[in-house]
């Protein structure tokens, strides 16, 4: 059963019906895909989401999109940041607490965008932080500037709501991420082969 995706578009005026119905099936598309495959723990898979999203995203929009491993916050609603800022996690066989979203690196302005948005009150609940209010949406897709906070770290405040997201790219993620794909390539050919599928089915 195919779950309704209300979406976050940062400037919905100036975006296509056409685009709206592409980007959401996109979206869905590659949620129906890893929570198929990886049934029991799909919303903790931030990487691979970033990575099949990005490939269909590329696909479908024939453009270039890339995933990105890195520093995050996000906002519970209580006057509490969620951090996920653990740049040894990149090199800690055990992991540790980072992110992995995606952007769009063809032309300006850089389009962020994160499939992983609405698994944000998981995250909190599975890790021992208070969320209150109703969760993130479903993902988050718009211009960088827009549904980024520009800000340091160190002068992050609570209160940025839960339709933006604080990140970073460190070397070490960056690293990482390539690494990564370069070991898992062809596990990632048939999860994108099958994403495609479904994107396809759901624009027919």
């Amino acid at each position: 059963m195919e779950m309704a995706h209300p979406e976050l578009e940062a400037r919905p005026t100036e975006t296509s019906l056409l685009t709206l119905r592409i980007r959401s099936a996109i979206a869905l598309s590659v949620r129906n895909c890893l929570c198929h495959w990886f049934p029991h723990n799909f919303h903790s898979l931030c990487h691979a989401f970033a990575v099949v999203g990005s490939n269909v995203a590329s696909i479908a929009l024939d453009r270039n999109y890339r995933p990105v491993a890195g520093l995050a916050a996000i906002d519970a609603g209580n006057d509490q940041i969620i951090v996920m800022a653990d740049e040894q996690a990149f090199s800690n066989p055990l992991g540790g607490a980072y992110h992995c979203w995606i952007e769009s690196d063809d032309a300006a302005p850089v389009e962020l965008v994160d499939f992983t948005f609405e698994h944000n009150h998981i995250y909190a609940e599975a890790n021992g932080y208070p969320w209150i209010g109703e969760a993130s949406p479903a993902y988050l897709w718009g211009p960088s500037d827009v549904v980024s906070i520009r800000t340091p770290l160190a002068s992050l405040r609570p209160g940025f709501g839960k339709d933006k997201i604080w990140v970073s790219e460190p070397q070490a993620g960056a690293r990482w991420m390539q690494a990564h794909i370069a070991n898992n390539t062809n596990a990632y050919v048939q999860l994108t082969s099958d994403a495609l599928t479904r994107y396809q089915q759901l624009m027919a």
